[in-house]
């Protein structure tokens, strides 16, 4: 797959790599870091993900194929952030979804507790 080359660095997420026992109704999430970030998104349109749109002050965006959900960025600092995020809830094994939230939040935006 030509596409893939655009691919710096791919891991798989969500509660189906953090939950034990992992949830089999869910989707499947992908974390993706992409220095060529415009090119990848184009060339993943073209193979019929669907642009959800850009979030966290587009530090992301979301693009989805059936239960393949893609979270793809151009910023190492937010990967590396999603990716201990994703440690802390495995290590813990954060099984509640608004507690994974929580964690995401804090780590990912420096949320502080009980601010919006």
């Amino acid at each position: 797959m030509s596409w893939t080359k655009h691919i710096t660095d791919i891991k798989s997420v969500g509660s189906r790599v953090t939950c034990n026992p992992p949830p089999t109704d869910t989707d499947d999430d992908w974390l993706i870091y992409s220095e060529n970030f415009s090119t990848f998104i184009g060339d993943c349109i073209e193979r019929g993900f669907v642009d959800e749109g850009n979030y966290a002050d587009s530090q992301f965006r979301s693009l989805r194929s059936g239960v393949n959900n893609l979270i793809v960025t151009d910023r190492k600092e937010f990967f590396d952030k999603f990716m201990l995020a994703t440690h802390v809830c495995k290590t813990l094994n954060v099984l509640d979804k608004q507690h994974r939230i929580t964690v995401f939040q804090a780590i990912l935006y420096e949320k502080e507790y009980g601010k919006p």
